[in-house]
């Protein structure tokens, strides 16, 4: 997905690595699987996070769950996960979070940067919402460069939040110089195919962030989310469940598309006409719009529904409203819009 995505210079993507290899298959080291990523992302810079927001669970795949605990938990094992890409420290941009109370461990943000910033011209700092103070404490002590960039991370908070406007004021004061970002996944969680109206808004569904981040009483120089999907609970297993999520940008909103079904067939038969034939998706077409053309996303829709590529697999429709969202916001960029 990476690299067929030509991201400009006005996004820059960032991995979340949350297991040791993309693939259990994958005979390669997780330095050549990473590396190969990095160096064929069409960016000019690329964030790297071991996220520390994962707190697996029982349910949580094992292949997660064993990563957090060995490597993403862990300092020395963070630090040396990021160190083996010291040859592309001009292209990377390793993302550092506190980790307490994950770990015993004392002033873990602090740490990271004295390890890695002799090592890397750039580095990010993701701050989240409920663990401000002590990331903040910590944040005050370091000497950021101009070019070291924050990221806020609301979690599930709105941004309307009053917390968020106090939150944002500590760090403009103080970090007056950094380019500060705001990121929040646009679907809750909670959300799940069964419980998608087909056709309809998904209400629940917030994209709001793209349309205040950059107000003055906010005042971010950027927003983030999760590219038109939610955020993975990264369970374990998972049953069929035929449904997509397929954003607007006319009006800035999600919509729902689900089979009565489940089974694989309803992708074919009721969920790829009902997105080609929206009415937003065949005004886009009658009209030759920005927002299909050289869409990657749409285009693989096309070729399903003309039998060109099978319709019976689950995960490829996460691809395409990933990448139809890209490519809208790319698009809605180009325009100025944003």
């Amino acid at each position: 997905m990476l690299q067929k995505f030509d991201f400009g210079d006005r996004i820059v993507p960032l991995i979340e690595i949350i297991k040791e290899k993309d693939r259990k298959d994958n005979q390669r080291s997780p330095f050549q699987i990473y590396s190969d990523i990095i160096a064929n992302t069409q960016a000019e810079k690329v964030l790297m996070d071991l996220p520390i927001y994962l707190a697996p669970k029982v349910s949580t795949s094992s292949e997660v769950r064993t990563f957090f605990l060995s490597t993403i938990s862990q300092l020395d094992a963070r630090v040396g996960f990021y160190t083996q890409f010291s040859a592309m420290a001009g292209k990377l941009i390793p993302v550092i979070s506190i980790l307490e109370p994950v770990s015993e461990e004392r002033d873990t943000l602090i740490r990271q940067f004295d390890a890695l910033s002799d090592i890397f011209t750039q580095l990010a700092f993701r701050i989240y919402n409920e663990r401000f103070d002590l990331a903040f404490e910590q944040l005050q002590q370091l000497p950021l460069r101009d070019n070291d960039i924050i990221i806020y991370d609301l979690e599930k908070t709105s941004i309307t939040n009053p917390i968020v406007k106090k939150h944002r004021k500590y760090l403009r004061d103080i970090f007056p110089d950094n380019f500060q970002v705001v990121v929040r996944s646009a679907i809750n969680t909670d959300i799940q195919n069964v419980d998608l109206e087909h056709e309809q808004v998904i209400s629940l569904a917030d994209n709001s962030l793209m349309e205040l981040f950059s107000l003055p009483q906010y005042g971010f120089d950027a927003f983030g989310d999760y590219a038109g999907v939610k955020r993975d609970d990264l369970n374990a297993g998972g049953g069929i469940s035929p449904g997509m999520v397929f954003y607007n940008p006319d009006d800035n909103l999600y919509y729902g598309y689900r089979g009565p079904t489940k089974n694989l067939s309803e992708f074919e038969t009721t969920i790829i006409p009902a997105v080609l034939n929206s009415g937003y998706v065949q005004h886009w077409v009658n009209t030759g719009s920005q927002y299909v053309n050289g869409n990657l996303g749409y285009d693989r829709l096309v070729r399903i529904s003309q039998n060109e590529e099978p319709a019976k697999n689950q995960a490829k429709y996460k691809w395409i409203s990933i990448m139809h969202y890209l490519h809208s916001i790319k698009t809605l960029i180009e325009q100025g819009t944003i």
